[in-house]
């Protein structure tokens, strides 16, 4: 059975029935539509570009017999676990001051960043009480308590009730920085010395963080019911996905958009409060990001056998007279596409013969170059031997893009193009 019309992707940042509020989401409703008319129940279902985890979620409720979300950002695969907790599984705990950890403990820790050490230790102390009032063990290494050994993240995201947790630790912490964020909304600051560290005591802190768990959990009462069980969330780069071959049923996704998103600064303080430091982890993540801003190495000009409007994109970007467009930008478009060909090859390794890939992109423009990203899709995808049998666009109002005044000196400012495309395998397949 095929659909008969798509209804728009784009979730309102207003909603609040959202748990976690994600610039590159879509919303609920659009994976409803999309995937209500399956049979879902023997399918499953594939997000290799998982963010804030809406497709699973969604999927789960809809109960997919399987479904794999996957997300290169550590912070996305907690915060995806935490949206599949349902209100029965919710336990609020109480909090007794006990201190764990002390400020000899917290040397090197990154909330240093933003944070003086006495309130670092203040909010360490309180994570540390929550993972043992959750998990119910108290064995830890003082030396070595941060989120981000591999054996407490999986504990997390294997433990709903915990990545809950860690979901409105998030919160609290994002809301104590508020005064870094900048007029792009995805660029967190640092602070430039001492006094601007933020100072919060122990009871302040958790006062704000059980504010924002009971607001949490007032969001949680009324989410529907996730009723898949065997559903796989990881930490896992798109150009290498951890699956069989023909093991996949369903793709339903939006793929890093081309607009110089920093996503993993977007997560800067989230990733710290995993214990993602800046000098090592942090870095190596921004440079395996597709569509990082971060030149890493020289590349193959893979789009050029790909595809034709990609081709004479980059030919117009390497000759254009403004700054860097030849050093700079036309290397980081050149990571893009390559990044976004070796994706959709595995894409299509991991689907079977009769699987959907639903898509959601969006246009954008270098300077004054228009780049037609749904067309460049379309053509990626037709030499892997998918056609679209379905597509339509939407426009929007705004994005991070169009908060760039400096735009207007190339341009006249226009709305962006959103399109949702849904491909299907070509009948008669040809050689690429």
């Amino acid at each position: 059975m095929k659909k008969e019309s798509i209804v728009n992707p784009k979730y309102k940042s207003k909603d609040r029935s959202l748990l976690y509020k994600y610039y590159a989401g879509f919303s609920d409703q659009f994976v409803l539509d999309t995937l209500g008319y399956s049979d879902l129940n023997k399918m499953t279902v594939l997000d290799p570009w998982n963010g804030s985890g809406t497709t699973t979620r969604v999927a789960s409720q809809l109960g997919a017999k399987k479904i794999v979300g996957l997300d290169i950002n550590p912070v996305m695969i907690i915060i995806s676990a935490a949206g599949l907790l349902n209100h029965v599984g919710f336990n609020k705990i109480k909090l007794s001051e006990t201190n764990r950890l002390t400020k000899n403990n917290i040397k090197n820790d990154p909330l240093g960043l933003w944070f003086t050490d006495t309130s670092i230790k203040n909010i360490r102390n309180v994570e540390l009480e929550v993972r043992e009032e959750v998990i119910g063990n108290s064995d830890f290494n003082k030396q070595n308590y941060l989120a981000k050994q591999s054996g407490t993240f999986n504990l997390i995201v294997s433990n709903k009730l915990l990545a809950f947790y860690y979901l409105v630790f998030f919160e609290t912490v994002k809301k104590l920085t508020y005064q870094f964020k900048s007029s792009n909304p995805t660029w967190i600051k640092v602070s430039k010395n001492e006094n601007e560290k933020i100072k919060v005591s122990r009871r302040e802190f958790e006062k704000l963080f059980l504010k924002e768990l009971d607001n949490k959990e007032s969001i949680l009462r009324h989410t529907p019911e996730k009723k898949t069980q065997q559903i796989v969330l990881d930490t896992a780069d798109s150009r290498k996905l951890p699956l069989d071959d023909n093991s996949i049923d369903v793709v339903i996704t939006s793929p890093p958009y081309c607009t110089r998103i920093d996503y993993a600064i977007a997560t800067r303080i989230e990733l710290a409060f995993l214990g993602i430091n800046e000098k090592d982890d942090f870095n190596n993540l921004r440079k395996n990001m597709i569509g990082t801003t971060k030149i890493t190495a020289d590349s193959k000009a893979l789009f050029s056998k790909y595809s034709p409007t990609a081709k004479v994109f980059m030919e117009t970007v390497y000759e254009h007279p403004s700054k860097a467009s030849k050093s700079y930008y036309y290397k980081q478009f050149l990571q893009y596409f390559n990044g976004i060909i070796e994706s959709i090859s595995e894409i299509s390794r991991v689907s079977k013969k009769n699987a959907k890939v639903i898509i959601v992109v969006q246009d954008t423009y270098y300077k004054n170059v228009y780049l037609d990203i749904e067309k460049i899709f379309e053509e990626i995808f037709n030499r892997f031997d998918w056609q679209v049998y379905m597509k339509e666009d939407f426009i929007k109002n705004q994005t991070m893009v169009s908060l760039n005044n400096k735009i207007k000196n190339y341009r006249e400012m226009s709305k962006p193009r959103e399109s949702v495309l849904i491909f299907e395998r070509m009948k008669n397949n040809g050689s690429k």
